[in-house]
């Protein structure tokens, strides 16, 4: 799906709220499993009057809640947007934004800057209009280690446990799998470290 995926170093998180109920248009909010399939499916219907199926990678919390189930929630729905479809998979996500009330860029595509090769994926969803891809597990504890911020700590070791890392080294190795080893700055192996002491 992402044959043409590419590094952005420059890339930066854009972490949103979304609102669990139309009313809400600001605050501090989440999403559970059932608001993520309702806007999914909603762009999807977006994209397919605009005679487009439009494909998508989910990341980060999204795919922690959908797949791994170790929350309930989360507070953003990141993807990776094929870039010939970027422009109108963003402008119809406007267009569920302002029939939901939610932020114009209630789904994301910040996490592009994570994706350094074609990751693993398989279908998670498809919608008329949308089809909804997720990356392995390995290549999302990848991911979660490079970003490296204080939330991804818990989703690393939930992670490695289903993953079945039990030590340093073989999440080191996991990790140089995807990430070209230029951007193994020593902050990774300490992190690494601390997790499995």
């Amino acid at each position: 799906m992402l044959e043409d995926a590419r590094v952005y170093h420059d890339a930066t998180w854009r972490l949103l709220n979304l609102p669990t109920d139309s009313s809400q248009l600001s605050g501090v909010a989440s999403v559970n499993k059932q608001d993520i399939e309702k806007y999914l499916r909603m762009l999807g219907q977006e994209l397919q009057q605009r005679q487009i199926t439009g494909e998508i990678l989910l990341a980060d919390g999204a795919v922690m809640l959908l797949v791994v189930q170790n929350r309930e929630v989360t507070k953003d729905i990141d993807a990776y947007f094929k870039p010939e479809q970027a422009n109108v998979i963003r402008e119809a996500a406007r267009a569920v934004a302002d029939r939901e009330g939610l932020a114009d860029d209630w789904i994301n595509d910040g996490v592009k800057g994570f994706f350094y090769v074609q990751p693993p994926t398989e279908q998670w969803a498809e919608y008329p209009g949308l089809r909804v891809y997720i990356p392995s597990l390995d290549y999302l504890f990848a991911m979660k280690v490079v970003a490296g911020r204080p939330q991804d700590i818990e989703d690393i070791k939930t992670l490695a446990h289903e993953l079945k890392l039990s030590n340093a080294q073989d999440a080191l190795t996991l990790v140089k799998k995807y990430v070209p080893e230029r951007l193994l700055v020593p902050r990774i192996e300490y992190m690494i470290d601390e997790i499995f002491e």
